[in-house]
């Protein structure tokens, strides 16, 4: 169609991947991510859109039953940008996320994490695939709508959130103010894949006990830090269990893990540890209950402990903290998922492959809380994220650029 032309050939390739550099400069850590909201509340409205700012009221928020956090915030924007009529087609929001996870060991960067670096057809930076350039592509695929001058017969809705990384307190917060369409596209880095599936995963913290001992006199005392082992390899059976059926929406060997991310323990160093503190993130399979889930990991504490004369009567405690991802799934034939995977054709000439995600997102309060159903789709591998020279492939940030054009003016009409 000479409208869909018009739009597709608007694109402003250099700008976008300006704008990805620029956006990946900004350190946007959780708790610290108002300068990105504004930095892209900015561009929102330098492009035409007309843009919604508001605090977001964290106290209100921590009531809704789709609430979770791993970070105190006492300051945060939503963010929102709309083109398009309010009625008349079908709205759809586009979901993207300024939150980046710590860039961790600095001198295993082959740079600084947050100076942009374009090489080898790849943008490089904290941020870039996870997933700024994702949020970018959005934005100026909206922008190519209005420049073409086409007018969306329903509204398209730029949604920047916060606090992805730990619990999606951003995209509640824009759910509450009453952000809702008929569908929605999350730009997660999927390869340009669509994910219908996603899993869901809870945060665990073990606190496994001791008894405290002169380093000298070590028989005397009890180690949390050798107690800490039947626990750990008891999570690794259940992880096993779990994911020893597989799921036929999920790919991989290991669809719902159990990872003991982080561990710490003792005072000193010559005194017999009297606490160790397991921390990790248990995954949920889609439409599993989220009580039943847990409990399957607190029994298998318990059990592990009831072989042990000490943790017999001292028993470790389970504890269920910060983020919450809820897990979600929608038909594969779904309109958004239909429009999205017609438009990727028209881009690219090759079907895009429906998939699911081992990973929590926002996908889940979308879907659950949002009542919009919602799918992933953005670009760069997820592998490459929360890891040193995180990247994100050019190529397919333009694709997914005329990729979501062309499903947004599918999905919400056009009047020209």
């Amino acid at each position: 169609m000479d409208h869909e032309r018009r739009v597709l050939d608007a694109i402003d390739q250099d700008a976008l991947l300006e704008s990805v550099c620029a956006l990946v400069s900004i350190p946007s850590l959780g708790g610290f991510e108002t300068p990105a909201q504004e930095w892209v509340a900015d561009l929102l409205l330098r492009i035409g859109l007309e843009v919604d700012v508001w605090e977001l009221d964290f106290s209100a928020l921590s009531e809704h039953p789709g609430y979770s956090t791993e970070i105190d915030r006492d300051h945060g924007l939503g963010v929102v940008g709309r083109v398009g009529e309010e009625a008349g087609g079908r709205g759809l929001i586009l979901n993207g996320h300024v939150d980046v996870v710590p860039a961790g060991h600095e001198d295993r960067w082959s740079g600084p994490p947050f100076v942009p670096r374009v090489s080898d057809g790849r943008i490089y930076g904290r941020g870039a695939v996870d997933m700024k350039a994702g949020l970018c592509s959005a934005i100026f695929a909206a922008k190519a709508i209005r420049d073409a001058q086409v007018t969306l017969a329903g509204p398209l809705f730029i949604e920047s959130v916060i606090g992805e990384e730990d619990g999606g307190v951003g995209t509640l917060g824009a759910i509450v103010r009453g952000y809702r369409a008929q569908g929605a596209i999350v730009m997660e880095p999927t390869g340009l894949e669509i994910a219908t599936t996603g899993a869901g995963c809870h945060n665990f913290r073990i606190h496994v006990p001791g008894q405290a001992a002169h380093g000298a006199l070590r028989s005397e005392g009890v180690s949390a830090i050798r107690n800490a082992w039947p626990i750990f390899e008891a999570l690794e059976d259940l992880e096993g269990e779990r994911n020893a059926a597989g799921d036929p929406a999920v790919p991989g060997d290991l669809p719902f893990p159990i990872c003991v991310g982080k561990m710490s323990g003792g005072e000193w160093a010559s005194s017999v540890a009297e606490e160790v503190v397991m921390e990790g993130r248990y995954g949920v399979r889609p439409g599993e209950d989220p009580s039943l889930a847990r409990a399957a990991l607190e029994s298998v504490v318990a059990r592990a402990a009831e072989g042990d004369p000490w943790l017999c009567d001292h028993p470790p405690r389970v504890e269920w903290w910060g983020g919450r991802f809820e897990s979600a799934r929608v038909d594969p034939d779904c309109a958004v998922a239909a429009t999205l995977r017609e438009a990727h054709w028209a881009v690219t000439g090759v079907e895009a492959r429906l998939t699911g995600v081992p990973y929590g997102s926002d996908m889940g309060l979308m879907v659950n809380h949002g009542d919009t159903p919602c799918v992933l789709y953005g670009p760069g591998d997820v592998r490459r994220a929360h890891r040193p020279d995180e990247f994100v492939p050019i190529e397919e940030v333009v694709s997914a650029t005329r990729a979501l054009a062309l499903a947004a003016m599918r999905f919400c009409g056009t009047r020209s």
